[in-house]
Parts: C-alpha cells; sequence; structure tokens
C-alpha cells in the first residue's frame, strides 16, 4: 500500500520557520499509523512545504532537505517503511524537480530508507526524458501514470506512450506499483477503464 500527502502545508522543510522538534513529532506519529495501516510507502510530495521561499538561500534550503531527509530515514526505518520523493515541476515546486534529482539525494546522503517516485505527468511537463525512470535503478520505489496534457487518467489515444512505460520497467526489472493519477475528477467506471487499459497496456510487454 502507498500512501500520500505526507505533510500538512504548514509544516516547512525549507525556509525560516523550519522545526525540527514539529518534524520528528509528525513523522513518529504518522509513520506509526501509516504502518499501522498496512502502508509499506509513503510518498514525500509536499509542494508546500519544500518550496524554497523567494529571496531565501537555495544552497541552505538544499541542506534543510538534506538534514529533514535524513530525520525521515531514521523514522522510516524505525517503523518499516519506505519515504519514496516525487519530482514535481517548477510551476507547482521550486525544489526537486525531476525524478534525476529525486533519484541523486537519496544516492548522496546513502539513504537506505529512501528513494524516488517517478510521476510521468510530471516528467513530460517539465521535459524530462522517459529514460530518467530507468537512470533511478533500484531507488525507483513507485510510479505515477496519467494524460499530461489535460491531467486526466490513462485511456486509449489519449497520446501517452503506456506500453513504452512498462517496456522501460520490465527492462530495469522493477516490481513496485504503478498508479493512476488525475487532477480531474472522475467516476468509477472510469477509473476501471484506466485500469483495465493500464493492464492491457502491460501485456504489450
Amino acid at each position: 500500500t502507498v500512501l500520500y500527502d505526507m505533510l500538512p502545508p504548514d509544516l516547512r522543510i525549507t525556509g525560516h520557520r523550519v522545526s525540527a522538534g514539529d518534524l520528528h513529532a509528525w513523522l513518529e506519529s504518522s509513520f506509526l499509523r501509516a504502518k499501522a495501516l498496512g502502508t509499506d510507502i509513503v510518498v514525500l510530495d509536499a509542494a508546500a512545504s519544500r518550496h524554497v521561499p523567494n529571496g531565501y538561500d537555495f544552497s541552505l534550503a538544499r541542506r534543510q532537505l538534506g538534514n529533514f531527509l535524513r530525520m525521515v530515514q531514521g523514522h522510516a526505518a524505525s517503523a518499516g517503511l519506505k519515504v519514496a520523493v516525487q519530482n514535481l515541476r517548477r510551476a507547482e515546486c521550486n525544489l526537486i524537480n525531476t525524478v534525476s534529482e529525486a533519484a541523486l539525494v537519496p544516492a548522496l546522503l546513502h539513504l537506505d530508507n529512501v528513494g524516488v517516485l517517478a510521476d510521468t505527468v510530471q516528467m513530460e511537463r517539465s521535459s524530462e526524458p522517459f529514460d530518467s525512470i530507468v537512470r533511478s535503478g533500484e531507488a525507483l520505489l513507485h510510479v505515477h501514470a496519467g494524460n499530461a496534457l489535460d491531467r486526466t487518467l490513462p485511456a486509449p489515444g489519449d497520446g501517452e506512450d503506456y506500453v513504452r512505460l512498462f517496456r522501460q520497467l520490465r527492462q530495469m526489472n522493477y516490481h513496485g506499483g504503478v498508479s493512476c493519477v488525475a487532477e480531474k475528477p472522475f467516476t468509477k467506471e472510469e477509473a476501471k477503464r484506466a485500469l483495465d487499459y493500464m493492464k492491457f497496456a502491460r501485456t504489450e510487454v
């Protein structure tokens, strides 16, 4: 099971209002709850929490992010969880905009319980090549897929190459999950059609 929305927007990772005590308390309690619910992976999206404020020292913000991920490593290891850092396009957040960046940080910090969520919608809107998914290697913990143009669920003829995605995942011997994502509301019937279509794309590989 994968859980999203790891942090409330007012709990800061970067900037002047970072509280290590509040972060520790939140991670400890929320990770224990997540594990009790049967969660395996928690996603670090948190665009508001990690966005670097205007005029703030970006190098300091990167160090703050590193300190936070070291904190996450400890709590995730204690709870028996993995944390996947999601790539977010610059229009949504100015820190960690690509899969390559998301994979680099835990690798440099040697964080065994921190990896990557590759969001193909965010990748396309950031003009990041699909090869970045393969280069992320064993750090890849989860994948989001959807229609980048309309921000809708996957569907036949929507212009996305889901077969290529599954081919790349097979190439790297990936055994994690792939979730369908959409920004616009959808019905149960549309969700089922998206799931059926993704299953079809997987069998084509």
